[in-house]
């Protein structure tokens, strides 16, 4: 029969145990290597470590499909030609297959697509130039004050703060001789669909060149818009609103 004493120390000793043990395996857990010349231990790898191949590394993978014809071609070639101590079945390698692969013909790049043409072209389903906004770019006080922002940037040192083709480039000569920078405010002009301006700021037009590498497609259509604003902003004072 235990005694009290006896079953206390008996608790005692297995607390003692557990606690140890669970020290260990907290122990164990936390470690991920230790100091040597050789890679540290890695207990759980998680995917830490997978194969991968960096840029330009051989893969012998697709031996078959980079090198099968040169291999084919040189073993005949040497065999033919009676080499002393050539293996036609085991040629000398000249060919080495590539990891990068090019994409299969007709792959497009996520989000490159651009299937919409009134967002990308200005255009609608017919090919004529659109007069509204795309359903993706509303019309907003951001988008005005983006417009107005990138126009002053990009459009105004020919075209001038108010679109009439008098900025500091025209002012100072600029190289423009029989064609000056267009001003916005002729009735030719207020009457083209807001595409039109689209249009130009990415393709160009006369003497002007595409924007369409600096520019993005949101903020094309931001400036068009602030080109828009800038012509009947001229239409309403002429009518003799302040406001």
């Amino acid at each position: 029969m235990r005694t009290p004493d006896s079953t206390t120390r008996r608790i005692q000793q297995v607390a003692r145990a557990s606690a140890l043990g669970l020290a260990c395996a907290l122990a164990l857990g936390a470690c991920q290597g230790n100091r040597a010349d050789e890679p540290p231990v890695h207990i759980w790898w998680q995917m830490d470590g997978q194969k991968h191949f960096e840029a330009q590394e051989e893969n012998d993978f697709f031996y078959s499909v980079d090198c099968a014809e040169e291999e084919a071609r040189i073993a005949e070639e040497q065999a033919s030609s009676h080499a002393v101590g050539f293996d036609k079945y085991n040629p000398p390698r000249t060919c080495f297959a590539r990891a990068m692969r090019e994409p299969p013909a007709g792959t497009v790049a996520v989000g490159q697509l651009k299937n919409d043409d009134h967002l990308h072209q200005g255009r609608d389903v017919s090919g004529r130039l659109v007069d509204e906004l795309p359903p993706s770019v509303p019309l907003t006080l951001e988008l005005l004050s983006r417009g107005e922002e990138r126009y002053n940037i990009y459009c105004q040192p020919c075209h001038d703060y108010t679109g009439s083709g008098n900025g500091i480039v025209t002012r100072r000569g600029g190289g423009f001789q029989a064609k000056m920078p267009v001003n916005f405010h002729t009735d030719y002009y207020r009457a083209m669909p807001l595409g039109y301006f689209y249009d130009v700021i990415k393709n160009g037009k006369g003497t002007m060149q595409s924007y369409g590498a600096q520019i993005p497609t949101e903020d094309r259509w931001a400036i068009a818009v602030w080109v828009r604003t800038l012509q009947q902003s001229r239409t309403t004072l002429a009518m003799g609103s302040t406001k």
